[in-house]
């Protein structure tokens, strides 16, 4: 049987939390903007549980993927309403809106 050992996993936790401060200071810096105006600084209650110290803040986005505020990308595994159909900023879906909007 493995056991993990506390002290460890104490330690790994805070460095791990010091990475994600270290590699996040625009969206930290958001986060306490939004909590002038947001509940919990989130638009939706569910949101204040996602582990982290705060949540990141997303500049731009682009098929299955999408940037942070800090420059740093990721691959979205968690596509949700229509992100999941489509992407996100799929061009042609873009183009059929905006041409829709100037009828």
């Amino acid at each position: 049987m493995v056991f993990v050992n506390p002290v460890h996993l104490a330690s790994a936790m805070q460095h791990e939390r010091e990475r994600f401060r270290a590699h996040h200071p625009r969206s930290k810096d958001l986060s306490v903007a939004a909590q002038r105006s947001l509940l919990s600084g989130v638009p939706m209650p569910w949101m204040a549980r996602w582990p982290g110290d705060f949540p990141i803040f997303l500049d731009q986005a682009q098929g299955s993927q999408f940037v942070d505020v800090d420059g740093n990308t990721y691959v979205d595994f968690c596509l949700g309403d229509t992100g999941a159909m489509t992407g996100h900023a799929k061009p042609e879906l873009a183009e059929a809106i905006v041409e829709q909007a100037r009828r």
